[in-house]
């Protein structure tokens, strides 16, 4: 059973508002979201193993970055979709949907499931068990060093995202990138800090721009912790 999971509804209006982040001067307007424009919608859709990821059609108009991370229990597809309407907003970014290894997890009976890292409780003590969260965190490294190598996109050109599990992971990741290596910001929705004791903010990135989304009333990852 997936414990942490939200509507498409909310995902949409949460990603559409955040990602406003790497806006470009150079959109003078917004696309249409009618079927008639994702059938002529101007990306192309490629799949590396359980990897999805939307790109401009023409190579060279990207100019920006977004790395979108799920859930406990989700996948990529999960969020195709939002990647599609947020594309279809903002054409000059490449969107990255990468996808959790699967793995037992504690809290869920020891089920296996796609899950960054094993979660033990939602508890303060439980969070810093944690085991799996280091090799998930040097996926999205690599991803982000990947295209800076590739196509010298700078990193405050890009952005972590997620939701839950994912959020936090994102926050984990971003906030401990090496020196120099500054995002365009960060977006938590209905996240929160994982492995505190293993955390430490890297020196520079203490004003990186984070946008904290969570319900008061969720039952799951409560505010008090988020």
């Amino acid at each position: 059973m997936n414990a942490l999971r939200t509507t498409p509804h909310l995902r949409c209006s949460l990603l559409s508002t955040a990602v406003i982040l790497l806006s470009s001067s150079t959109v003078t307007h917004v696309r249409s979201l009618s079927s008639n424009s994702f059938r002529m919608a101007p990306f192309s859709v490629s799949r590396t193993g359980t990897t999805i990821t939307f790109s401009p059609k023409v190579e060279s108009e990207q100019s920006g970055l977004v790395v979108i991370c799920h859930g406990l229990g989700d996948s990529a597809e999960g969020f195709r979709d939002f990647a599609q309407m947020i594309f279809l907003q903002m054409p000059h970014l490449k969107i990255v949907l990468p996808t959790a290894p699967t793995q037992p997890v504690t809290m869920n009976a020891g089920m296996a499931m796609p899950s960054w890292y094993d979660i033990t409780g939602l508890d303060e003590r439980s969070n810093e068990n944690c085991r799996g969260i280091a090799a998930s965190q040097q996926t999205l490294v690599d991803i982000l060093d990947q295209e800076h190598a590739e196509r010298e996109l700078p990193y405050e050109r890009m952005v972590l995202m997620g939701f839950s599990q994912g959020a936090a992971l994102s926050l984990f990741t971003g906030m401990q990138l090496p020196g120099g290596k500054q995002l365009g910001g960060i977006v938590i929705m209905s996240g929160y800090l994982p492995a505190r004791s293993q955390f430490s903010i890297t020196e520079g990135l203490a004003d990186t721009p984070i946008l904290h989304c969570h319900g008061e009333a969720d039952p799951m990852v409560q505010i008090g912790v988020a």
